[in-house]
């Protein structure tokens, strides 16, 4: 994706494997992502390790002058997050996360709808994804073996819509996650959960990722009730970029919204994003400085499961903001 992205030149790749090294023929390889930071001049690095990397591959590129596209999430604490925004804002360099399904057709047409008042106030959401994901995997990927595969891994993703959708934080949420014993997943690969957002609409969210069910796309199949209507979307199983978008107005019959195309999208639209930030000056989309608050709301799932108690979303950014 990288080598063949226009106005984008691969410089190096850092992997530990060798193996993996070997698969990339026309890009220099290296184990060590401080040996590539002295070797290679780049301007900007792309994090790509396991989510318990991400704050020391990302602060070691950060400090050497680089910008960064991260994948998500960012990190997995708060404390670690903000630790890599203060020292992309001291560095003056760009950090970005890849919130790859933003880009997506169908969810800028959810986007536009909701943004531009046409279900009026929002009454509330639900989300269901459901994906069996037992031989996705290689056998020894870490996601089998990973805290909350399900929550850090996909949920981010969801929050991040969710947010982008709406244009407000989750303040709250109350969640459960449970073992499937006939899965791989040695933790939990599904959650429930009940998420409010700012100005108290609710979120309902349910997310498999070793479900028994038809399976839905991986955007998860979406409704959202306004005073003025309901938008319905669901999308492919196999291609996310893919879906329909109905919205019906009540008391009139439902209609397929037309999608504008978009000229790039997933994580090539990412990498231009993050392409313009450096070019044009201006904080992409999924700044990190922004991002953070979908973090919170991923991390907020993850404490409400392990104390089964509701977690103030909003009291834990206070409560960093107050520090700084």
């Amino acid at each position: 994706m990288v080598a063949e992205a226009p106005g984008v030149e691969l410089a190096a790749v850092v992997d530990p494997d060798p193996e993996a090294r070997r698969n990339v023929e026309v890009t220099p390889g290296y184990g060590v992502l401080e040996e590539a930071l002295e070797a290679v001049e780049c301007d900007a690095v792309l994090v790509a390790s396991p989510p318990g990397t991400h704050h020391v591959v990302a602060k070691a590129a950060l400090e050497a002058g680089k910008h960064i596209l991260c994948e998500k999430p960012l990190a997995t604490t708060l404390q670690d997050a903000f630790d890599l925004v203060e020292i992309a804002d001291k560095a003056e360099r760009i950090l970005m996360v890849s919130q790859n399904y933003r880009y997506n057709a169908p969810f800028r047409t959810v986007q536009r709808l909701v943004m531009e008042g046409e279900l009026g106030d929002l009454a509330s959401i639900r989300i269901s994804c459901r994906r069996d994901t037992r031989t996705l995997f290689a056998p020894s990927d870490f996601r089998y073996s990973m805290r909350h595969p399900y929550v850090f891994d996909m949920s981010i993703h969801h929050f991040d819509l969710i947010r982008a959708a709406t244009g407000r934080d989750v303040r709250r949420v109350y969640a459960r996650g449970w073992r499937v014993p006939d899965s791989p997943f040695v933790h939990y690969p599904a959650v429930a959960a009940i998420l409010d957002l700012d100005d108290g609409v609710p979120v309902i969210y349910q997310g498999d990722w070793a479900t028994h069910e038809t399976e839905t796309s991986w955007n998860g199949d979406w409704e959202i009730l306004g005073e003025a209507g309901r938008l319905l979307w669901s999308g492919s199983e196999e291609d996310r970029g893919t879906g329909e978008v109905v919205f019906e107005r009540w008391g009139r019959e439902p209609r397929l919204i037309e999608q504008r195309d978009l000229e790039f999208v997933e994580r090539e639209a990412t990498l231009q994003a993050l392409r313009a930030a450096i070019e044009g000056g201006e904080p992409p989309e999924t700044a990190a400085a922004d991002n953070v608050r979908s973090l919170a709301a991923m991390l907020g799932c993850v404490t409400s499961i392990e104390s089964d108690e509701p977690v103030d979303v909003a009291a834990l950014l206070a409560a960093r903001d107050a520090k700084l």
